[in-house]
């Protein structure tokens, strides 16, 4: 079987990392998992999915579509793919409508359901609401035609797709998360060192996108209450995005620099979130919240908001604390509860693994997506 995916990049955003997940899961004998990208700029990750044995093509999307219609079309009837797999929102309308042409399967995920813009050209009211309405037009069309609709979480599949239950073509499928080795005391004082902090500081870690929907504010506001009272804290920083220098600012305003370390893109997440003590995720929405998965799967308990999706990852009370997103006190209360009692963050953080590895395993979700992949193929037999 031969896959083609459709997205935009291969960054470090969850679809991309849960997708080159699947892609060492999967034998390339029994599924071949090749990648079609519709920016120029392939991404940070270009590289681990060829060095996985997976061909990636660049098929720009610019204004007239003109080049991504002729080109995905081309990729499609010279490639000999079984199915095509899209990740795309604004944009999904158009893979599944070449795909269909062409006669192959079509599995359409949806991974939130909305697609704010993010920069200053789409911002602008008159782009914005023509980007919206395209969107719209594009998701309708995607849900008409795709042989399968699924989702990462019910949060996202029952704001796509009320009456999901009732249809015969709608599937669940999963993120997944690794259980990485669990840091011995010599990892976590060799971190504390190589990056400026003493060795028995207690780090509160963030990972995520500068973007609104992260609510790097609200991470400050919280750490900012807990290094009042632990001044041993330091909150460590991974991610960037378009609020990356407001956010930064912010911290050398108000004078948290000391307390703060900024440390960008990195391939070593898994790694960072066993050597932390606790997981700060006071999102203001997520269609999941992997990161959130991936800190308990590394053993670390997380405290933060509590809304949809992000209730699906963990499990409040168990492996997590959430608190209403606002209540900026009541987070900051229990991360400063967590960092001083030991034995409570690990017993969280033991639980929170233990459900990962059980219930969010790589092998699993690989094979959630193979059977909906058969399905598809099926569908085109009949």
């Amino acid at each position: 079987m031969r896959v083609l995916q459709l997205l935009t990049a291969l960054g470090h955003g969850g679809a991309e990392i849960w997708l080159l997940n699947m892609l060492r899961q999967m034998n390339r004998a029994e599924c071949a998992m090749d990648f079609c990208l519709k920016l120029p700029q392939a991404g940070k990750l270009e590289h681990v999915a060829i060095e996985l044995g997976a061909k990636v093509f660049h098929v720009p999307l610019r204004p007239t579509h003109v080049e991504y219609l002729v080109g995905l079309t081309r990729l499609l009837r010279t490639g000999a793919y079984d199915v095509v797999h899209t990740h795309e929102f604004v944009y999904s309308g158009l893979g599944v409508a070449i795909a269909k042409a062409v006669g192959v399967p079509i599995v359409s995920t949806f991974h939130h359901w909305q697609s704010p813009p993010e920069t200053r050209l789409t911002r602008t009211p008159i782009l914005r609401e023509m980007r919206d309405l395209y969107g719209k037009a594009n998701v309708a069309f995607t849900k008409a035609n795709a042989t399968i609709l699924t989702a990462l979480s019910r949060k996202v599949m029952t704001h796509m797709i009320p009456d999901w239950r009732e249809r015969s073509n709608t599937r669940m499928l999963s993120l997944s998360a690794g259980i990485p080795p669990l840091a011995t005391e010599e990892d976590r004082r060799r971190f504390r060192r190589d990056n400026g902090m003493n060795e028995g500081d207690l780090v509160v870690l963030h990972v995520g996108r500068f973007i609104e929907q992260k609510n790097h504010t609200g991470v400050l506001d919280v750490f900012a209450n807990v290094r009042a009272r632990v001044p041993s804290a330091k909150l460590v920083l991974l991610g960037q995005g378009p609020l990356q220098q407001q956010i930064l600012g912010r911290i050398e305003r108000e004078g948290l620099s000391p307390s703060v370390r900024f440390l960008g893109l990195r391939d070593d997440v898994p790694a960072i979130m066993t050597q932390s003590d606790v997981f700060l995720f006071p999102s203001r929405d997520e269609g999941f919240g992997l990161a959130a998965l991936e800190a308990n799967a590394a053993g670390l308990p997380v405290i933060g908001s509590a809304i949809d999706g992000l209730d699906e990852a963990v499990v409040d009370g168990s492996t997590a604390r959430l608190f209403a997103v606002d209540r900026v006190d009541a987070m900051a209360d229990a991360v400063v509860e967590l960092l001083l009692d030991r034995s409570r963050r690990e017993a969280l953080g033991h639980a929170g693994r233990e459900r990962a590895e059980r219930e969010y395993s790589h092998a699993a979700s690989a094979q959630k997506m193979m059977t909906v992949y058969r399905e598809a193929l099926s569908g085109r037999d009949a």
